[in-house]
């Protein structure tokens, strides 16, 4: 990921604390949508239109500071039944790399995407989520040829005798994964923007000057561990009720990242308060949102 603005930084030491807040952070509101979510990454469903935009744009360890060129945006939304995440990407020249390897349940397998190998890093965005709780948490990482990433997080604190066998009081479940709720499957896609001329942009070319992409990210809310006492069970034995979940009014934590290819900054994140260190470890520092109608 390549901007002209940006200047050059040295890479963000990953194991520096993170202090905590006097208070968390205001919550913002994501909105309801009552019309369906075509889920092709290109963001022209009325529930965009209506999302507040989050610009994801400060530099990891300089709190507050904005990159010069805006980066990244992220916008949320909610039905009964998934969490919606859409984002568009900035980017004049996109560098990507797959694993190779499928994840996911049956019906509904996925590709992985590569951080960085040796030296290079790869561009993507991440999302981390949480329904408040501190220590178990999704991580997930998607990229412009639509591969997808997703981890389980547990954070130990130094005093429980599990952080004595892991580093940096974390241990990444790699080979979890977010489940589908019945009939209700996780999805995502990329819409790659066009360039100057007209033809789509390009991913792994270096031979022209691209300008992005925007995607969707659909999680349905089972999968990513909404309260079980928030859906909707039949009383009736042999009786299936279709999995609507009743969020409105809950609050989930969202933190937005996006990773850059070229090294002369490598996050930015949607974070106004974070000072650096594993974001992992920055939780408190998390925006919070309210889920409303």
């Amino acid at each position: 990921m390549k901007h002209a603005a940006l200047v050059a930084v040295a890479l963000i030491p990953l194991l520096a604390p993170a202090d905590e807040p006097a208070a968390p952070p205001a919550p913002g509101r994501i909105y309801k949508t009552h019309t369906p979510v075509v889920v092709d990454g290109r963001l022209d469903e009325p529930c965009w239109q209506r999302a507040e935009s989050i610009p994801v744009h400060f530099i990891m360890g300089k709190t507050g500071e904005p990159a010069p060129d805006l980066p990244m945006t992220a916008r949320y939304a909610w039905d009964s039944y998934y969490l919606y995440i859409g984002y568009e990407v900035m980017d004049d020249n996109l560098s990507v790399l797959g694993t190779g390897r499928q994840q996911g349940p049956d019906g509904n397998r996925r590709e992985g995407l590569e951080l960085g190998r040796g030296n290079q890093l790869f561009d993507l965005a991440e999302f981390f989520l949480s329904f408040g709780d501190r220590h178990f948490f999704w991580e997930i990482h998607h990229d412009a040829a639509n591969r997808f990433n997703d981890v389980w997080i547990n954070s130990f604190e130094p005093d429980w005798p599990a952080n004595r066998g892991v580093r940096w009081g974390l241990y990444f479940a790699s080979e979890e994964f977010i489940p589908d709720d019945p009939g209700k499957p996780l999805a995502m896609a990329v819409y790659l923007k066009p360039k100057a001329d007209g033809a789509p942009s390009t991913v792994n070319d270096d031979g022209d000057r691209d300008t992005g992409y925007t995607a969707e990210v659909r999680l349905p809310w089972g999968g990513i561990g909404a309260p079980l006492e928030l859906k909707t069970v039949s009383r009736i034995p042999f009786i299936q009720l279709d999995p609507a979940w009743k969020m409105e009014g809950q609050e989930v934590w969202l933190l937005a990242v996006v990773q850059f290819s070229d090294g002369r900054i490598r996050y930015c994140h949607s974070s106004p308060t974070s000072p650096g260190g594993w974001f992992h470890k920055a939780i408190a520092h998390w925006p919070r949102y309210t889920l409303v109608d």
